[in-house]
């Protein structure tokens, strides 16, 4: 349990890490509900949320590459589910022809909408969860009455990553040190049946460790030491942040 690179910039003084997880999940799910909802033709709104991106990342005081740091790691998925979206026509089948290729208009403005609004999405959740301890945000939604099995969820699975890590740290060390002049074709198949047993040993660790929880009365509900405070600043936030929030899309609906 040595692993710390998750949350490591939860303990701070800023603006944004004092703020009740409440309202940190309330800002962040408003943001990326409001994110989903642009549609191509109002795309100068996120440069708009980008600078309110820029912005809180700031106020956090950590640094902006740490931020970019976790959010090169999560943002291949998203590029690599879309790339094939521009060659395919949806709407409107005006194209570019590139040599042999045709890129399609309409599946490259899909292309684009789709990796914009990912990527805000991502960083605002990666601003949010890089400044609060993660029981706060536990304790937050129980206090937001989220169903009890998702937060439960949520919380065994922060708690057992750790535990996979150092699992598979073990494994690789084992194998390194006894299978590493193997030829490829082996020490593929070798590696396939290591994934195999650490699929076991996950299993088996999980069922373990339910019957330990269920035996001391466990029911789903998250105890910290400390509970939440919400506060008028909080209050006063709150209609801050949604008015800065909602006020450009309205004005560029009625113009």
């Amino acid at each position: 349990m040595k692993h710390e690179f998750f949350d490591h910039h939860r303990e701070g003084d800023s603006i944004i890490h004092k703020l009740d997880p409440r309202l940190k999940l309330l800002i962040m799910t408003s943001f990326i509900f409001l994110i989903i909802l642009i549609p191509y033709h109002q795309k100068q709104l996120f440069l708009f949320y980008g600078f309110m991106l820029i912005l809180t990342a700031l106020l956090s005081r950590v640094s902006l590459l740490h931020y970019l740091s976790k959010l090169v790691k999560l943002y291949p998925m998203i590029f690599f589910i879309s790339i094939f979206l521009p060659f395919f026509p949806s709407d409107s089948h005006q194209f570019v022809q590139l040599g042999m290729v045709k890129i399609y208009v309409s599946g490259l403005q899909k292309f684009m909408l789709i990796n914009i609004k990912s990527v805000l999405a991502m960083m605002m959740t990666i601003i949010m969860i890089s400044t609060t301890d993660l029981m706060m945000i536990l304790r937050g939604m129980e206090k937001l009455k989220i169903p009890k099995i998702f937060i439960s969820i949520l919380s065994f699975m922060y708690r057992f990553i750790f535990l996979l890590i150092d699992e598979v740290e073990r494994m690789s060390m084992a194998y390194h040190s006894r299978y590493l002049q193997l030829p490829l074709i082996r020490r593929i198949k070798t590696l396939g049946q290591l994934m195999g047993m650490l699929f076991i040993r996950t299993y088996e660790r999980g069922e373990r460790i339910y019957l330990a929880m269920e035996s001391r009365g466990f029911e789903g509900r998250i105890f910290t030491l400390g509970d939440l405070n919400w506060k008028q600043s909080d209050s006063w936030l709150t209609v801050l942040y949604l008015m800065i929030l909602i006020v450009p899309v309205a004005i560029m609906n009625f113009r």
